[in-house]
């Protein structure tokens, strides 16, 4: 999985979405170039305590308002739905 593959299915189910759109990416300081998707998914119980087994889109925010930083963005691995996250497992 890439970002443009991570990407295309986040939108093919999700599009009226706009994680990905030019102006969001924008105003947090977020290019393409500075995005990777992590090699291994994680699991990650989200702020209900429903656990989603999840790809990991990390992303460098330039536009954070204490600095540079690096974060880290879930997305569910069977539905491409964004996962708050409450905790991670590795």
């Amino acid at each position: 999985m890439n970002v443009y593959e991570l990407k295309s299915k986040h939108e093919a189910k999700h599009p009226d979405s706009h994680f990905f759109d030019e102006e969001t990416l924008k105003f947090f300081g977020e290019t393409f170039s500075k995005m990777n998707v992590l090699k291994k998914k994680v699991d990650v119980k989200d702020y209900l305590g429903n656990v989603h087994s999840c790809y990991v889109l990390s992303a460098l925010q330039r536009n954070h308002p204490g600095g540079p930083r690096r974060v880290c963005h879930y997305f569910d691995s069977e539905t491409f739905d964004t996962v708050i996250d409450g905790e991670v497992s590795f």
